[in-house]
């Protein structure tokens, strides 16, 4: 080798004939921290050194020197050269010396004329994956452990080591290096350490392998190094179930050794942990987290957003540590990559760290960078502001427009995640929602069950209905081939309920897995899927059996929102399942207190709607209703006055009725038909409340749709109220919706005017024209009330009245004794005779066998019996007749 002054005195000459500053030189020489001449000026050494690619260089000479010796240190003579061994190797000198932190390198170059060192140079020539199997493929059988190690670390280094994954020669090289390793004789615990990291690195599972690796770890364990442990462990973190026994050993010596480690080992370990969810590990995340805090100064952005990540995977929630963490990101913010931010701000979501000063910086330092981010990083951004509930709306737009760019590069997890995280902040815009659906449509073939739900969900809590997005998923969910859990059927189901989505092959197909997995789902997924199903009008009683018989084991944990879910789903399906109310029903007694205003309304509807009526249940309520009274809303209002209406509660309605007139401004069309309703149904009179509906129906006429005009109509009719001007504007929007009246409102009105004696011939003329379209498909109960109110009215049309009775003669047997008196009495006062003949000679045996003989129903039928006997003299058979005056029947029983 060149001595330093014929170095340095090529170096010279070769700069003197240069008029810019110094390049590289050839080759592989060397230099020193002497100087030249440029110009009659001294430049020194060093500035060639600065231009070269690794400036790590070693010093050495034929005497022991300083640390300090070197290109940039002190200037000593005895330095006979610099250099970088693995990038310039040199051979045979054995009397080289330098710094003992140096000797590793020393030994390097001295073992030179070893056959395996230079094979470990040439692998440490190469650089790519691909090459190097290549080398190893042809010359393994010259390895020794070294160089098998060597290789196999710099493949799990390289670049393309993911493209190389599936070839077999990889395999072979792992194996290969295993088995060296059982050599104990050659083998050293660092040598054991990078194996098993590299084996990690490039997750190469595989079974019989791992086993002797964990063999061989457990032999050396107490020798590992502190560093080396944590290569181990984060190595083993990839094997999963293959090294369980190795990782549990491995994190037990480490905790002993904990003080040893620097920052990287302390997060590495954090990190495997989280990564394999090793459990029972409590004490040493303690003891982690104490040494993290100690030293958080000298972590580097990732070591800190690894452990927090760690941490927060295993939702262990550690104030002091986010808080240290927080403090030195917001120290040196600008130092942490995009993949940092995202990761440490979403550990704070995870673990719901309320620092606004912490999560302000957060945003603020995302908000810079955002450009740079990679989907992943965006979903992870927007999914932590939703579990944060911090809608940074500058934020959440910037978002928006980098992510108009990326969207094609979105993953599945990517697209739902930013859909999920969007509609949780109430931020989904219409744009937003159809850019992820062309994302979606594009991708959906890789979506599974779960990413079909989530999304779902999304779309539905925005209300936002695609109908090309939800065929496709009809027909993905269809067609997958993956398990679909409870949660996932949940959230279709109640998709499809929000987004009133009628698939019809879907929701049999979600319901049946409902049946088959119904062990594995909650008290919640019951609750909403009972819900969906009856918002979708879609009755399951097989299923609501299922989750009647799995309810038992929810009990006390269910919740209020749970129980009113579940009844109200009960309700609107019109499903009365005794087991299943019976188990709501002792739930929700002991626990209204805890209900809001909305939940108890409507549990106390469903109750209601199915009729249930159970004393503890009715108690409780009344006595909850009268606490809560001051504080209930006008809709909370109407929906209790119509279930205590229904549950023959009705003096808590005159309790409720102030409350009820002062929200009365403040209700809708269909409100204020069913507060007059209940009142009316409960037989509590209250004059100056039904004044006030009818000044405010009055005052939405035009909004009242046929039940609400059918129900008003009904509650003034049952209470006597003739309110003129009201019924002169109702008049006119029935005649209005005449055409839309079904066969149980054209009865019903028509009783409402008659009981009031309210003459309105066109009226009664259009609703006549109606029933005449509509007679075969009146029950007993409307053909009665239409004979009725024909007689009341005095509406004379014989065709009508023989073919309401025709009507009323096919249903005789299904009819009660007041309505075929009152069908009696009709076609009597209109004299019918012939018609009334014939409708008696087929109901007088019926109801002689049904009536109870001292009943206004028999009194009227037997006179009507009589007088038609008279009439006709016709014998029939009949005990004694008392006449009576007319009297007014109830057109809803």
């Amino acid at each position: 080798m060149a001595s330093f002054d014929a170095f340095e005195r090529g170096f010279a000459k070769a700069s003197l004939a240069q008029d810019s500053s110094v390049g590289g030189l050839p080759g592989n020489m060397c230099g020193g921290c002497r100087g030249r001449v440029k110009d009659g000026v001294g430049v020194p050494f060093t500035n060639l050194l600065q231009l070269l690619p690794n400036k790590e260089w070693v010093p050495f000479g034929h005497e022991a020197l300083s640390v300090e010796s070197g290109a940039f240190g002190t200037r000593n003579p005895n330095v006979q050269f610099y250099l970088k061994p693995s990038l310039m190797p040199i051979c045979g000198s054995v009397d080289l010396k330098t710094h003992v932190l140096y000797q590793k390198d020393l030994a390097f170059l001295k073992k030179d004329g070893q056959h395996e060192v230079r094979i470990n140079k040439e692998i440490s020539s190469i650089w790519t994956a691909k090459e190097l199997l290549n080398f190893a493929h042809a010359r393994s059988t010259e390895f020794d452990l070294a160089n098998v190690v060597t290789v196999l670390h710099r493949i799990a280094k390289s670049a393309d080591r993911w493209q190389m994954k599936r070839d077999a020669r990889l395999g072979k090289i792992v194996a290969q290096a295993v088995d060296v390793l059982g050599e104990d004789g050659r083998t050293t615990p660092r040598d054991i350490a990078k194996t098993q990291w590299a084996i990690g690195r490039l997750h190469a599972q595989d079974a019989p392998v791992q086993e002797k690796l964990n063999r061989a770890i457990a032999r050396r364990m107490s020798e590992f190094e502190a560093q080396g442990l944590s290569n181990v462990i984060w190595g083993l973190a990839f094997a999963e179930q293959d090294a369980a026994c190795a990782m549990r050993l491995a994190l037990l010596e480490f905790h002993q050794r904990i003080g040893e480690c620097d920052p990287q080992a302390l997060s590495n370990v954090a990190w495997s942990i989280a990564k394999s969810l090793a459990a029972g590990h409590e004490p040493l995340l303690l003891a982690l987290s104490s040494a993290s805090i100690a030293r958080v100064k000298k972590f580097d952005p990732q070591g800190l957003a690894n452990l927090s990540w760690s941490f927060a995977t295993l939702q262990q929630h550690d104030p002091v540590l986010f808080a240290r963490v927080g403090e030195t990101f917001l120290s040196s913010s600008s130092t942490w990559e995009p993949q940092h931010i995202a990761n440490f701000l979403w550990s704070c979501a995870r673990c719901q760290v309320e620092s606004p000063p912490l999560l302000a910086g957060l945003c603020a330092a995302s908000s810079c960078s955002l450009d740079t981010w990679t989907c992943q990083g965006l979903a992870n951004l927007a999914w932590s502001l939703a579990k944060l509930e911090r809608a940074e709306n500058s934020l959440l737009e910037r978002i928006i427009t980098v992510l108009a760019r990326k969207i094609r590069r979105c993953s599945p997890q990517n697209t739902v995640n930013l859909a999920w995280s969007f509609a949780k902040l109430l931020a989904a815009t219409s744009a937003v929602l159809e850019l992820l659906a062309s994302q979606t449509t594009r991708t959906l073939a890789e979506f599974s069950p779960q990413h079909c739900s989530n999304l779902s969900w999304a779309f539905a809590t925005m209300s936002h209905m695609q109908e090309p997005l939800m065929m496709m998923i009809s027909r993905h969910m269809l067609e997958c081939k993956e398990e679909c859990h409870a949660q996932d059927i949940a959230s279709l189901l109640w998709s499809c309920a929000k987004l009133a989505w009628q698939d019809q092959a879907l929701l049999k197909h979600l319901c049946a897995s409902c049946i088959v997995k119904v062990e594995s789902f909650s008290a919640q997924h019951m609750a909403m899927c009972t819900w969906a199903l009856g918002c979708l009008t879609l009755p399951q009683q097989e299923l609501m059996h299922s989750f009647a018989r799995q309810l038992p084991r929810s009990r006390g944990e269910i919740g209020t929102q749970g129980i009113s879910n579940l009844a109200h789903g009960l309700g609107k399906q019109a499903l009365r399942d005794e087991d299943f109310l019976d188990f709501l029903s002792q739930e929700a007694s002991g626990s209204f207190a805890l209900f809001t205003n909305q939940e108890f309304a409507m549990t106390l509807w469903a109750f209601a709607k199915l009729h249930f009526l159970s004393p503890p249940l009715v108690a409780g309520a009344c006595q909850e209703c009268l606490e809560r009274r001051p504080h209930l809303l006008p809709q909370d209002l109407v929906v209790l006055s119509w279930a205590f209406a229904r549950l023959d509660v009705g003096w808590i309605l005159s309790a409720m009725s102030a409350e009820v007139q002062k929200s009365i401004p403040e209700l809708g069309p269909q409100d204020l038909a069913n507060v007059s309703w209940a009142f009316a149904a409960a037989q509590v009179e209250d004059a100056p409340m039904m004044s006030s509906i009818a000044q405010e129906a009055r005052r939405q006429i035009l909004e009242l749709e046929v039940q609400d005009v059918s129900n008003i109509s009904w509650a003034f009719a049952k209470f006597g109220l003739r309110d003129a001007h009201f019924f002169e504007v109702l008049a006119e929007r029935v005649s209005a919706l005449v055409g839309c009246l079904l066969p149980q409102n054209l009865s019903i009105l028509c009783w409402s005017f008659a009981k009031l004696e309210l003459q309105k011939p066109k009226l009664i003329t259009c609703i006549m024209q109606e029933c005449w379209k509509h007679v075969d498909q009146f029950d007993s109960q409307g053909v009665s009330n239409l004979i009725w109110s024909l007689a009341v009215l005095a509406y004379d049309s014989p065709s009508l009245c023989q073919r309401l009775s025709q009507r009323a003669i096919c249903l005789v047997h299904e009819m009660t004794a007041q309505e075929m008196a009152n069908i009696a009495w009709g076609l009597h006062v209109l004299q019918h005779g012939n018609t009334l003949q014939c409708f008696l000679q087929h109901s007088i045996g019926p109801f002689s066998r049904m009536a109870v003989r001292d009943g206004a129903a028999w009194v009227d039928f037997v006179n009507v019996c009589l007088e038609a006997q008279e009439a006709s003299g016709t014998q029939w058979p009949r005990p004694c007749y008392v006449h009576r005056s007319c009297w007014t029947p109830d057109p809803l029983g």
